[in-house]
């Protein structure tokens, strides 16, 4: 029989969970049971349950034991209590800091002198006044000060804010796991203590421009509060906020595993080949309605996305999706580093004009094109000539500024001759006369020419809403090809265009402008092979594809007014799914909102001191920590036992 030597033999969790504490790579290793590693944090039940008759008399002598049920020295007749009935009904935690700091039979002197919970924590400054020791220990006062903060921990609760100080232990853990989303990989993932089943979406934000050393903590307050009032299962919520060394927290309940980019890009995402393949169009399709409602709710309130892009969406383990936040709030856009050139692509053409971004524009475009969009966009269709083109789109539904909706037809192989004699122009550039010569199949069109600014100055400026319904549609373009091809790659070639970009210097370089605005014709000719594609499909599902595609052409209108607000979108996207794909329910079918809020005014920030002074005896749940800038911290786990 042969022995057996401790190599041998597996190590356990314990030995595993030791060893990373001994040599370090308790935060690195992928194989370190982290549970084995959490700390022990001194919670209200963990305290309660603590401190008993039996341990208060294990941490004092023979002759102090015997103070522990005498009538208080301060009473005078006025009260029975007892030094242990002061202790177990409120001091509980002081006991605790005095047990750790080696002199828990201070307590007695401290209870003479009416000290109990509703006191601490005490500024360094006021530690003397205990009198811990018969000569004054400036160690000990010290040691007693940084101490106390371990056992006042505020956990953070649903819909709060809590200012923490630089002392403070926050009582939350990290989750050692990260998404496949490499964007989503800088939002942490924690839980709270004992609570490891719940976890939540962790942001961070700087509170102070290093630049600049402007504060931000104002408009972070505000942003936040906002952000609440704007509750809707398809934006991701603020659970909670709290600030922590000139740093802001959001904590959200909806944790992401891809955002929308990421998903599509995967095409095999482990959440979506969790359902039943018959299932997946329904909930790709649902995805629309639910997207839809959420902006229709923000709109509802008076306030713009704008920044509608698959970066700005996420999707959890359970294939449900969000918004990662409201776009318009400066606050949430810190940090954020979208994909090269997507805030570009997804915008829409009226936003995209007004910036520095060069806009590509085929020599022999009909007047549909984005130049003469940027001068008269604003037109309705009442105000539009009606010159006719063989140029004009395929099977579309847009206006222009020159031509209506029942625009001519061509084959799909003039657009793509179109974009490859495209040009590009910034908008310091003046722009081209459109070429006349008898050989180009724009000939039927005149020059494009400026019109008289007088005659501009009264018309309707698109609204920052009806550039989210373009966003939404591209979103909308994107899921609709993923549903019948299965990846967008086909799609994001296809409307890509070769241009000049014109820099102010006047150098020119070639790119390749893959914006949903660059060349509505490519879209149209898309939407076209999309609708085509699903006429070839039997299930029912697919029977709404052409109406969906319909819809969303109409969002995509060059004219911002001729596009369908949120509502219509969301309420036509229903009744498409339900009669026409006969998809049984909907999540957001019937949903209705309360009337707008206004918004929160910007809250003023005050320093934590004369938060103390002003609150000095509040309720344990809300109370200011004092802080000290040359204080140490300390380890966060101490048990007196």
């Amino acid at each position: 029989m042969g022995t057996r030597s401790f190599a041998q033999i597996a190590p356990t969790n314990g030995e595993i969970a030791m060893n990373a504490y001994i040599y370090g790579y308790g935060g690195h290793s992928l194989v370190t049971p982290h549970a084995a590693l959490k700390q022990l944090w001194w919670t209200d039940d963990r305290i309660d349950n603590k401190i008993t008759r039996a341990f208060i008399i294990s941490k004092l002598r023979g002759e102090e034991r015997d103070f522990l049920d005498k009538s208080l020295a301060f009473g005078e007749g006025l009260t029975d209590d007892t030094y242990m009935e002061w202790i177990l009904e409120r001091a509980k935690r002081f006991f605790l800091i005095l047990s750790a700091v080696g002199v828990p039979d201070q307590i007695f002197g401290c209870i003479d002198d009416s000290w109990d919970d509703d006191d601490l924590p005490i500024p360094l400054d006021s530690v003397r006044n205990l009198e811990l020791s018969a000569q004054n220990d400036d160690a000990l006062n010290q040691k007693f000060y940084e101490t106390q903060f371990i056992y006042l921990l505020r956990e953070l609760k649903q819909g709060a804010h809590i200012d923490y100080g630089p002392n403070e232990h926050i009582p939350m853990e990290h989750v050692h796991s990260l998404p496949p989303a490499v964007m989503l990989q800088a939002w942490d993932r924690i839980h709270f203590p004992g609570k490891e089943a719940r976890i939540f979406m962790r942001r961070r934000f700087s509170l102070t421009d290093k630049e600049t050393n402007i504060s931000h903590r104002d408009e972070f307050t505000h942003d936040t509060q906002q952000a609440q009032t704007c509750e809707h299962e398809h934006i991701a919520p603020c659970w909670a906020t709290y600030t922590s060394k000139d740093a802001g927290y959001v904590l959200s309940d909806f944790v992401g595993e891809h955002t929308l980019g990421t998903f599509i890009d995967h095409r095999t995402p482990a959440s979506l080949m969790r359902l039943p393949e018959r299932e997946r169009p329904i909930l790709l399709l649902e995805w629309l309605h639910c997207l839809a409602d959420a902006v229709a709710m923000l709109h509802h309130r008076g306030i713009a996305h704008s920044a509608i892009r698959p970066s700005n969406i996420i999707i959890d383990d359970d294939n449900r999706i969000a918004f990662t936040d409201i776009g318009s709030l400066r606050t949430f856009q810190q940090g954020k580093q979208p994909k090269k050139n997507e805030v570009y692509d997804y915008a829409a053409p009226e936003t995209s004009m007004g910036k520095s971004v060069p806009i590509t524009l085929a020599a022999n475009s009909p007047p549909s094109s984005l130049w003469t969009f940027d001068k008269l966009r604003k037109f309705s269709t009442t105000s539009s000539s009606t010159s006719t083109s063989n140029g004009s789109t395929i099977g579309s539904n847009r206006t222009s500024a020159f031509t209506n909706s029942s625009s001519f037809k061509s084959p799909p192989s003039s657009i793509r001759k179109s974009a490859a004699s495209s040009r590009n122009f910034s908008r310091h550039i003046s722009p081209p006369s459109l070429p006349t010569t008898p050989s180009s199949p724009t000939a039927a069109f005149p020059k494009a020419t400026l019109p008289d600014p007088e005659s501009l100055c009264d018309l309707p400026v698109a609204t920052p809403q009806m550039s989210d319904i373009w966003s939404l549609a591209c979103i909308y373009l994107d899921l609709l090809t993923f549903i019948m091809k299965g990846r967008t790659t086909d799609f994001y070639k296809f409307r890509s265009t070769p241009s000049l970009f014109f820099s102010v210097s006047g150098k020119s370089k070639k790119r390749t402008d893959t914006s949903f605005h660059a060349d509505p014709d490519k879209l149209d000719a898309w939407i076209t092979i999309l609708k085509d594609d699903s006429d070839a499909k039997p299930d029912r599902i697919y029977r709404g594809i052409p109406e969906l595609l319909r819809l969303t052409r109409r969002m995509l209108s060059q004219n911002a007014q001729l596009r369908p607000s949120a509502v219509e979108v969301r309420d036509t996207i229903a009744d498409i799914l339900l009669n026409e794909s006969g998809v049984d329910t909907l999540c957001c079918a019937g949903r209705e909102w309360s009337e707008p809020q206004p918004a929160p005014p910007p809250a003023t920030s005050s320093s934590s001191h004369s938060q103390q002074q002003q609150h000095q005896h509040r309720a344990r749940d809300s109370i200011s920590f004092a802080t000290s800038a040359d204080t140490a911290a300390v380890p966060a786990q101490l048990n007196p036992a």
